[in-house]
This record gives C-alpha cells, sequence and structure tokens, in this order.
C-alpha cells in the first residue's frame, strides 16, 4: 500500500509571501524536485540546496527514498522508497510535512533539524500487510495451504476473538509417528505441543481484545521421505479459525534475515533425548523448538530459516531422499525451488556426516558449497562453524580461507559443549543445544548481525 503526504502551506497567503520574499531577497534562487531514481536501485531525487523547494524528489523504486536539500522551505515529505528506508527530510528551512512511510520496508522519513519542524517524524514501516507472516523454508500455495519438510520453519498471526484452531492436512503422513507443532500464545514462555491433526485447538477462553500465535513445526521424522512428493515426513498448514473474532491483517516486522544450514544436528534431532512427555516416536523426541538454531534465531531477533536434514553431508545423501547439501540447497523439496527471500546471514554446520572422506575431497565439496551460497546471497555474510566433534574442522578454515571473502568468516567452535551435553554422544540434548545458543549468538554479535 503506498502512503501519502498532503501537501500543508501556511492558512495565511501574506505569510506564504513573506516567505518566498524572504527566500529571494538572500538570492537563493528558486529550484524544482529532483529526478526519480532508478527502477532497481533507485535512491530518490535530491532537491538542490537553496531556493523554495514546492516539490519534493520522488522515490526510487529500490531502496533509499528521496531526500529534500538543505535550507529553503520544503511543503511536502520525502516520499518513501518502496522497498526500505523512508525520505528523510532535510536540515534546514521550515518543514510542514512529514517523511511517507517506507512502502514494504524500513523507517518512514525523520523530520528535519533546524528551522520550524511542524511535520513529525514518519513511523516505521515494516513489509507488506498479511494476516499470516511465514518464516522457514515454506511452499505457500493459494488457500493458505503451505507445506515445510524442515522442522523449525514457523508462523506467526494476530488475532481477536476467545479462540483460535489449526488445521492441517495429513493425509500424506504417517498415522504411526505424525509431526508434532509447538505453538505459543501472546508470548507465553510454555510452548504447547501436539500431533498435527485436521484440527487443533490452540486456545480458548482468551480475553477480549488482540491476541498473538506463534506455531513451529516441531519434529518431523528424518527417516521418512521428505523430498519427492508425496511427502510422508512433512507439515501442511491450512490455516486458522477463530472463535468469535478473526485475524487481523498488519505489516510483516522488519527483522534482520538468518538462515542456518546443518544436518540432524542443525534440523534438532533427539534434542529431548528417549523421550517426551512419555512419548517415544521420532517426532516427540526431535525438538526443533529447543534446538540451537531457533534458540539462536529468537535470542537474535530474526526472521530465521532453520534448514537441517538428518545424515546429509556435502558428499553423501540424508536420510529421507533429501540430496547432497550443495544439491539440496536451491530447493525446499523436489520440484519446488527456493524463493527470493535474501539472508543477511548463513550459518554452516557441515561436516559431521563426511568425517570419513578424503580431506582434499571434502575442501573442494566445502568450496562449491561456499560459492552457491555466495550466489544466491551475493551480500549475505557467511558464518562456516568448526562441527562440534570437530570434523573436518581444518578444512572447513582452509576453504574459507581460499576463498579471499571477505564476508565469509570461519569460527572455531571447541570447548562450547562437554561430554555431558549430547542425547547419545553426537547430537545435543537440551542443555548442549542452550549451550551452543549461548556461544553462537555471541560469535554472530562480534562478527556483527546484520
Amino acid at each position: 500500500m503506498t502512503s501519502h503526504v498532503l501537501e500543508q502551506r501556511p492558512k495565511n497567503s501574506r505569510i506564504w509571501r513573506r516567505l518566498l520574499a524572504v527566500a529571494l531577497a538572500a538570492g537563493l534562487g528558486a529550484c524544482s524536485g529532483g529526478s526519480p531514481g532508478g527502477p532497481d536501485t533507485g535512491t530518490g531525487g535530491k532537491l538542490g540546496s537553496g531556493g523554495s523547494g514546492i516539490t519534493s524528489g520522488s522515490a526510487g523504486h529500490g531502496t533509499t527514498g528521496g531526500s529534500i536539500g538543505s535550507g529553503g522551505t520544503s511543503t511536502t515529505g520525502g516520499q518513501s522508497g518502496a522497498n526500505t528506508a523512508g525520505g528523510t527530510i532535510g536540515a534546514g528551512g521550515t518543514i510542514v510535512g512529514a517523511g511517507a512511510l517506507g512502502a514494504t520496508g524500513g523507517a518512514g522519513g525523520a523530520a528535519g533539524v533546524g528551522g520550524n519542524a511542524a511535520g513529525a517524524a514518519g513511523a516505521g514501516g515494516g513489509g507488506p500487510n498479511e494476516t499470516l507472516h511465514f518464516s522457514g523454508r515454506w511452499n505457500v500455495q493459494s488457500g493458505p495451504r503451505a507445506t515445510t519438510v524442515n522442522s523449525g520453519s514457523y508462523l506467526t498471526a494476530q488475532f481477536t476473538g476467545t479462540g483460535i484452531t489449526g488445521k492441517f492436512d495429513t493425509a500424506v503422513n504417517d498415522s504411526s509417528d505424525l509431526p508434532t507443532v509447538a505453538w505459543s500464545v501472546d508470548g507465553a514462555t510454555t510452548w504447547s505441543v501436539a500431533e498435527v491433526k485436521a484440527t487443533l485447538s490452540m486456545g480458548s477462553n482468551l480475553s477480549s481484545g488482540t491476541h498473538t500465535i506463534t506455531l513451529i513445526a516441531r519434529g518431523l521424522d528424518e527417516n521418512k521421505n521428505r523430498w519427492s512428493p508425496p511427502l510422508a515426513s512433512s507439515i501442511t498448514f491450512l490455516g486458522f479459525d477463530v472463535t468469535g473474532g478473526a485475524l487481523v491483517e498488519n505489516a510483516r516486522p522488519a527483522q534482520p534475515k538468518l538462515e542456518i544450514l546443518g544436518d540432524s544436528i542443525t534440523e534438532g534431532v533427539i534434542v529431548q533425548g528417549s523421550s517426551y512427555m512419555g512419548h517415544t516416536g521420532q517426532c516427540w523426541k526431535n525438538d526443533a523448538v529447543y534446538s540451537y538454531p531457533t534458540q539462536s534465531g529468537r535470542a537474535l531477533g530474526a526472521d530465521y530459516r532453520q534448514v537441517g536434514f538428518g545424515y546429509q553431508g556435502l558428499l553423501k545423501t540424508g536420510d529421507g531422499g533429501v540430496p547432497a547439501a550443495n544439491d539440496s540447497f536451491n530447493w525446499f523439496y523436489k520440484d519446488v525451488p527456493r524463493d527470493s527471500w535474501q539472508a543477511d546471514m548463513v550459518v554452516i554446520n557441515q561436516g559431521t556426516n563426511d568425517s570419513s572422506q578424503p580431506a582434499a575431497t571434502f575442501k573442494t565439496a566445502y568450496s562449491t558449497f561456499l560459492a552457491t551460497i555466495r550466489k544466491a546471497y551475493p551480500n549475505a555474510k557467511i558464518v562456516a562453524l568448526r562441527p562440534f566433534n570437530g570434523a573436518q574442522a581444518a578444512q572447513i578454515q582452509a576453504a574459507v580461507s581460499a576463498a579471499g571473502d571477505s564476508r565469509m568468516f570461519y569460527v572455531d567452535t571447541t570447548g562450547w559443549v562437554g561430554t555431558g551435553d549430547f542425547s547419545d554422544g553426537l547430537h545435543p540434548n537440551v542443555q548442549g543445544s542452550s549451550k551452543i545458543t549461548t556461544q553462537l549468538v555471541a560469535a554472530i554479535k562480534k562478527i556483527g548481525f546484520p
């Protein structure tokens, strides 16, 4: 939705003429509005300094909205860019109109300093208005109908009413061990957990007013088919039914974007050990909620994507028919390509399942993987972790160094976890995942996020 700022002028025409006369007496020539920015990268047009700028520069279609030049009298605030930051009103002069909101991105224009700032700063703009905000690798179709094969994929929504029910399509799931989901209403720190079914009550007897819900794909079975449809190991969400109210359309929050790529350790396999809440099925023992990617993404306030496939490596295919890491990266699952989402940072945790591969062969494969990710995310920071068991650590570090990329980093994870931090000696438990989260968040902040 495009925001508009109405042009405002002094109601008294004599005051208007006096302002214009003062500007002319000072020897300042009038200047016209700037030209629009380019269609892709466009910085909005700028007004020249001096004179009375009656019309601000038009916004470019890309990043930053037009800014109004210093000096003179501006009647209209800079318009927003189409994606990121709203226009900024220049210093000096009399500021009458505030900057417009960013149409789909960042903050609205700020009121200029100096002069008489009659218009307030524009409020920050988020993403496009939606009733459902999907995060993670979801194949979102109409309906809504959204399918994910990745534990840790999640969605958020706002709603009014006294109750909410989630709807799922379980036709292709294995009824002997159904995928599990977790949800939290109004920011509750205790997550509710259940197997997916056609309708699943997620809140009742709620107070009147606006509520929020976060729903996470908690546990999938890494051993069942999750690549070539029909996807036995997947979650297909069909929407929410709300009691006594409706979903509320709202702007998608503007958050830095983080993607964490890995194997079963990144997926959150057996985080809960041998059982959870009396259940011993794989989809109960696996728990993305307490895994290090979800915990890290939430701690960083990120829009995060958790992409882990059990038993996968750079040189070996994963369970459930998943190709090797480089071959699967550009796909959500077979015949569904990765979307246009752009990460600000990518964390790689691969190598554990390639521990027996020849060092030189692995290094070549890792270098290829780095190049694939760089091509997909040309502006992202790429962080390569030493696997927690140390597998191929020297080759990973060498591959990062050989890339010669100033936005690639190697992080040594030695000492992050100890012998009591694993469910089976390889997969981190809840305690180990918490320790990894603390260390990873600190490392990411040190590198700089985003």
